[in-house]
């Protein structure tokens, strides 16, 4: 029994002396001065929104850069507050390094739809339902036109937008996704004149996959052209409207 406690009372010492060795290693010391700044922006999906200089800018307006600091004076948390109330960033980490370099990293909040509304309000929609401003930000986004109420926009249309930006078929196909009155949706193709009513966003990827089935084995034979309108809006059927 006693060598059982003196190999648990061994290991227990061994692995606090590891843990303190450790965190000791990689302690900043906070008298020393911040030599350079690592900026790191996970934007996978390339919409350019965020880069290095933007995250600069923000820090230098909000007397924020920490390059030459102590870093005693140099507020983590704040910086991090400061870079996610950015309209254009989701995520922001801000840590210290043993060496007294500093590495920042931000994933850029990521738009799927750009609407352009009847009340002439110009916004982005987010792939999580968010709202960004214009700005002097441009990307080549699906437009949605019509009446888009922007209180509303992002709950009800982000699922179409991530729909469709996913998808490289109908990300190229759909120029245009147009509101109407009544709140339907109307999506114009860049391929064939005709107007696709999707009605609302609900049987999203079923109303997508009988469309595009239906493209594949419909038009296909009938010619691109032969139908003014393809309703969607019914479970289980593709309706058209000759001209």
């Amino acid at each position: 029994m006693w060598k059982t406690l003196t190999k648990i009372c061994i290991l227990l010492g061994v692995t606090g002396y590891l843990i303190y060795a450790v965190v000791a290693f990689n302690k900043t010391d906070e008298s020393k001065v911040c030599t350079g700044l690592d900026i790191i922006v996970n934007d996978k999906d390339s919409t350019g929104f965020v880069n290095e200089n933007e995250v600069r800018e923000l820090l230098v307006n909000n007397k924020l850069f920490p390059e030459g600091k102590a870093q005693k004076d140099i507020d983590l948390v704040k910086m991090e507050q400061v870079l996610k109330a950015s309209p254009y960033i989701d995520e922001a980490l801000c840590y210290k390094a043993s060496d007294g370099r500093m590495t920042i990293q931000v994933t850029p909040r990521i738009p799927v739809l750009h609407v352009l509304n009847q009340a002439g309000e110009d916004f982005y929609i987010d792939n999580r339902g968010g709202i960004m401003p214009r700005g002097h930000h441009h990307i080549n986004l699906i437009v949605m036109t019509g009446h888009v109420n922007k209180k509303t926009a992002g709950p009800l249309y982000s699922s179409l937008g991530v729909a469709l930006n996913k998808d490289t078929f109908w990300n190229r196909q759909i120029q245009e996704i147009y509101v109407t009155q009544g709140g339907e949706l109307e999506l114009t193709p860049s391929v064939g004149n005709h107007i696709i009513q999707l009605g609302d966003t609900s049987h999203l990827s079923d109303k997508l996959s009988r469309m595009k089935t239906f493209y594949a084995e419909g038009l296909g034979k009938a010619g691109w052209n032969r139908y003014k309108t393809i309703n969607l809006k019914f479970s289980n059927q593709v309706i058209c409207t000759r001209r």
